[in-house]
């Protein structure tokens, strides 16, 4: 009976090694899906914004402000 014991032991103790390396891969998977998650801006569908003024008008405007 010993030497069943003896031979079992190692056996477990090498699937729980292995949880511990998935459980220890699959936190660091998790940690970079948040970098996946959202893979740039959100922009809407319907993106009609009107612009203020003419083209001459927002340049005198930024010439103004950036003085």
């Amino acid at each position: 009976m010993d030497s069943i014991k003896k031979t079992q032991q190692p056996e477990q103790s090498q699937p729980e090694h292995k949880d511990g390396l998935q459980t220890l891969s699959d936190n660091i998977k998790a940690q970079f899906e948040h970098h996946k998650a959202a893979p740039g801006p959100a922009i809407p569908k319907d993106f009609d914004v009107q612009e203020e003024g003419t083209k001459e008008e927002r340049r005198a405007k930024a010439k103004e402000l950036n003085k």
